[in-house]
């Protein structure tokens, strides 16, 4: 994996924010009345990246059979992370007493294209498995889509009302667009591969564009009531 020496550790630290970003609304609650999507996605959720951190580790410590035989875990994993996904976000949608209103046009649309991007670059690591090069960067790509939802509540539930200086929702999603900038200007620097963070980003970037535009168009407004409807 690339980054195998450092990986590890920004791998915990995505976890430490999820866990932290999360615990008020789900882990502090686990047990109490949780709709079954919340369960299935962050569950999933956490289980990837603890496989992020095994995998890193192994590579760091040259166990390479062990990374190997691990690794098929994702593919029974992945699924389940865009299913359930997609289930939540139905779910989350359905909750808003206004689906027409600017903020839930936009989750609803980060969601689901939240689903699309880990997706591909999941897809994109399996293709390139072979390559360490391509498939390593591509599966810290899936971790970089993780990130918004955890520090955003993070921000949100802690640094905030702590009266220290927090980042907005939206200054949130552009995190993970500038830890992407940073790791394709590091290789490009070393001369290695550019793609995979490249085409991250690109993806990011249309994600962007549409979380402005997407909420004025009529057809994604009348979907999005829709979905709504569906009561999940």
């Amino acid at each position: 994996m690339p980054y195998a020496n450092s990986a590890v550790f920004w791998f915990v630290g995505l976890l430490a924010v999820l866990v932290i970003g999360f615990w008020k609304s789900y882990f502090s609650v686990f047990f109490g009345d949780m709709h079954g999507a919340h369960h299935a996605h962050g569950l999933a959720m956490l289980a990837w990246v603890l496989l992020l951190i095994h995998q890193a580790w192994r590579v760091r410590t040259q166990n390479l059979a062990s990374h190997r035989k691990i690794g098929k875990l994702a593919y029974f994993l992945a699924p389940i992370i865009a299913a359930s996904g997609i289930w939540v976000t139905f779910h989350n949608i359905a909750r808003f007493d206004d689906p027409l209103q600017p903020g839930a046009l936009s989750i609803f649309l980060l969601g689901l294209y939240s689903v699309f991007l880990y997706t591909t670059m999941f897809a994109l690591a399996m293709i390139h498995r072979k390559n360490v090069q391509f498939h390593g960067r591509y599966m810290i790509a899936t971790a970089l889509v993780f990130v918004v939802p955890g520090l955003g509540r993070l921000m949100g539930n802690y640094v905030a009302p702590a009266g220290l200086p927090a980042l907005t929702f939206y200054q949130c999603l552009w995190v993970p667009f500038a830890a992407g900038i940073v790791l394709l200007l590091l290789d490009w620097r070393k001369g290695r591969t550019c793609r995979p963070f490249a085409v991250f980003l690109v993806l990011y970037a249309i994600q962007m564009v549409l979380w402005h535009l997407l909420p004025r168009v009529g057809l994604w407004q009348r979907f999005t009531v829709w979905s709504a409807s569906l009561g999940f």
